[in-house]
């Protein structure tokens, strides 16, 4: 599996979980940052994203979830509280994890490999302007 992959998968978990959609991952293993803003404007990222727009998270005890796209491409998640297991349906690849504060921690049981994930920006994070002194004293 490439790098993108394992970050749409740290994407799809941290919006389940949090609810919250990511701007800017920053993988830790490869020490790039990630602009998921790019990655989501199409395909099956951008699908789930539209699908989830008014998604709002719970405490998720135990519950399944499935995604087909129309594509045809399907993804089956398990998420217990702030652990999950992902499984691509249609092949042999599934990754386990969990999100602990701003890190996506992840492993891809076919490849092997661990990847760590820490999230830079949230899509609806915004820079607040400085606040002046005439703000302070009203």
């Amino acid at each position: 599996m490439n790098q993108f992959t394992h970050a749409g998968i740290a994407y799809i978990v941290c919006r389940l979980i949090t609810g919250k959609k990511i701007a800017v991952l920053y993988d830790v293993s490869g020490s790039a940052e990630i602009d998921m803003t790019e990655l989501i404007t199409e395909g099956f990222l951008r699908e789930f994203d539209e699908h989830h727009k008014d998604y709002i998270p719970g405490y998720a005890n135990d519950c399944s979830y499935r995604f087909t796209s129309s594509s045809g491409y399907s993804i089956e998640i398990f998420v217990n509280l702030k652990t999950f297991i992902l499984h691509i349906c249609g092949s042999s690849a599934y990754f386990i994890g969990n999100v602990r504060g701003e890190t996506i921690y992840l492993y891809d049981h076919k490849s092997a490999v661990h990847s760590r994930y820490r999230v830079s920006r949230y899509a609806e994070d915004r820079e607040k302007p400085a606040e002046t002194a005439l703000d302070k004293n009203q």
